[in-house]
């Protein structure tokens, strides 16, 4: 749960500081008509994950349509590491002017509740609003003698964790899908987490560990040119490019879920700032182009801003501690 009643002073860093003595210096110096238009400045956006993952390509793509939107540059820059919370950390103490912002999911909600990370998701963050969400998929070489999704289970519980499996995740949770999975079921697989999507196709293809669970997207090329088979989905249907792909659901395992691909920047940024940002998010979300990029990533329009994606992630934290303990990834 969200401890409201730490010590607030504590909390002030150098961001925070940084933050505060430019809004000050600014209301001194020009009253609030006369403030220059945000963006002034080329717009850093932060991708927690290593370049030619899902994350990678979504977030450069909507990256280009947002500096249509704004008139502005986006520079995007790749902070990977410890289950996001290397580039989720640098969001966080970023001065809260709009010009760093960067893609904020629950994983980092996730990986905080399991002590990594230096930041409060309940605190420290401007959740500004999300547009796609990415599900994801369980994949073995095209030479693996596992055959279904089913022939996975059965595996994972006669031989627990003899099976290892790459994601993109910690090593107390390297997937949650994979998790969801085993809670489910009673399998039980060796998770071996990687700072990038691309790292982990690298793997399997080397044959290295024996699958993949990641987003569907990632592993889409391989798919497609033969090298890895897809055993199943974790989405509520079966993805339109793939139809002879079930479902983990259809095959009797209740493992369906999906994360949402948000965009989020630091606690205290102006109000003003926040509503060009969700506007251009709104427009962004709606554009053609991002239609197809979402597409092509086998991602799903959903759509969330301000209050709403604010309210989301906030639930989302309250119900994390039960849905891990029940993964036995956090102590009671």
């Amino acid at each position: 749960m969200i401890d409201r009643n730490r010590d607030v002073s504590s909390r002030i860093t150098r961001r925070q500081a940084l933050g505060l003595m430019a809004a000050g210096a600014a209301a001194i110096a020009l009253p609030s008509h006369a403030r220059a238009a945000y963006p002034r400045r080329p717009i850093e956006l932060v991708v927690c994950y290593g370049a030619g993952g899902t994350s990678d390509i979504y977030y450069r793509g909507l990256a280009n349509i947002l500096a249509r939107e704004l008139g502005q540059q986006f520079v995007v820059v790749n902070k990977s590491g410890a289950g996001s919370t290397i580039g989720t950390a640098y969001i966080a103490n970023s001065v809260p002017d709009g010009h760093t912002v960067g893609n904020i999911t629950e994983v980092m909600m996730r990986e905080r509740l399991l002590g990594n990370g230096a930041f409060d998701p309940a605190r420290d963050f401007t959740y500004i609003g999300v547009g796609a969400s990415v599900p994801f998929g369980w994949a073995v070489r095209a030479d693996s003698p596992i055959e279904s999704l089913r022939q996975l289970v059965e595996e994972g519980r006669h031989s627990p964790e003899k099976l290892s499996y790459g994601a993109a995740g910690s090593a107390r949770l390297p997937s949650w899908a994979m998790k969801v999975l085993e809670s489910r079921t009673g399998a039980r697989f060796m998770g071996v987490p990687f700072a990038s999507s691309s790292a982990i196709l690298t793997a399997a293809l080397g044959g290295h560990i024996d699958l993949i669970c990641d987003a569907v997207g990632a592993m889409a090329g391989a798919v497609a040119g033969g090298n890895m088979r897809m055993l199943a989905v974790s989405s509520e249907e079966r993805l339109p490019q793939w139809r002879d792909v079930p479902t983990a659901k259809e095959l009797g395992f209740d493992a369906t879920t999906t994360l949402p691909y948000g965009v989020g920047g630091p606690a205290g940024m102006p109000a003003d700032v926040v509503a060009v940002l969700e506007q251009a998010l709104r427009k962004a979300y709606h554009d053609p182009e991002h239609q197809e990029l979402i597409g092509k990533l086998n991602m799903a329009s959903w759509i969330r801003l301000g209050s709403d994606f604010d309210s989301y992630m906030r639930t989302q934290y309250d119900a994390l501690p039960g849905q891990l303990r029940a993964f036995g990834a956090l102590n009671t």
